[in-house]
């Protein structure tokens, strides 16, 4: 009877082994899979600034390759207020400023 239940723990343990494996093997395909997708750091979306004027309304400025946005974030969801085209000296000279 020993032997038996000696027996049925090796075997819960292997088969909890089994499973954490596939939990981690599981874990790193969907980390690689993200990488492979792109992560948000390789965007050229970029948020420039955010400014809340209250708990429920805020203005962003958010940069997409040569243009810049101005949103409006409310509950009732988002609304462009105005977009500007940036010549390449614009941007140089704005990234510029944001770093000092």
């Amino acid at each position: 009877m020993e032997q038996g239940l000696a027996m049925m723990m090796l075997q819960s343990i292997a088969a909890l082994a089994v499973v954490l494996a596939l939990f981690a093997l599981l874990v790193w395909g969907m980390k690689r899979l993200q990488y492979r997708m792109g992560s948000p750091s390789t965007s050229n979306i970029k948020v420039l600034q955010k400014v809340s004027l209250d708990t429920r309304h805020s203005v962003v400025e958010v940069r997409h390759g040569k243009r810049c946005y101005l949103l409006g974030l409310s509950t009732d969801g988002l609304q462009v207020i105005d977009t500007i085209e940036r010549s390449e000296n614009d941007e140089q000279a704005n990234e510029l400023h944001h770093e000092s």
